[in-house]
């Protein structure tokens, strides 16, 4: 049986970290096999706002891009994306951030244009359209399309907690 953290936390207050827990489980009869933190391999990805976007000069399908990150000054992005536009909010991977399967982020250069970052999509994430069913398959992730999430986005913030991967199984 799997066993959420976040749900159980909705019946008792747990105050022991995941391994405690799982050993005290273990010592009371229910043996723990695995545990999994959910999100683990997503770091330094957070909301971004789109501030503005360009024609990369040096490319006819790039755009540049100045992304808040919640940092004080905007990021420059180049992103191949044809589906993002000013003011989206999506989910930014910054540099020496790391996604599901290993992928590290860092900043570089694309065609001349300094790139602090990526601006991610669904399948970047490992999540799906079945989590985001107003998601586009092959384009970025636009939070500010989401019903449910608008308004209660902020640039800067985590994304774990709005992919669901801020959970203990």
């Amino acid at each position: 049986m799997n066993l959420s953290r976040k749900w159980l936390d909705e019946f008792v207050t747990v105050t022991a970290d995941d391994r405690t827990f799982a050993e005290e489980m273990t010592l009371s009869g229910s043996k723990v096999e695995v545990t999994e933190v959910q999100g683990e391999e997503i770091t330094n990805v957070v909301v971004g706002k789109v501030l503005s976007i360009k024609r990369h000069e040096n490319s006819d399908h790039m755009w540049v891009c100045q992304i808040d990150c919640g940092d004080g000054e905007p990021t420059q992005i180049v992103t191949g994306a044809q589906n993002v536009k000013e003011g989206d909010l999506v989910p930014v991977a910054k540099h020496k951030s790391t996604l599901p399967g290993g992928v590290k982020i860092e900043k570089g250069k694309l065609r001349g244009e300094k790139s602090n970052g990526m601006l991610c999509s669904v399948k970047e994430l490992n999540v799906t359209t079945h989590d985001f069913p107003y998601a586009i398959e092959d384009g970025i992730l636009i939070l500010s399309d989401d019903p449910e999430l608008a308004g209660t986005l902020t640039p800067g913030q985590d994304i774990k907690p709005i992919l669901g991967a801020d959970d203990s199984i």
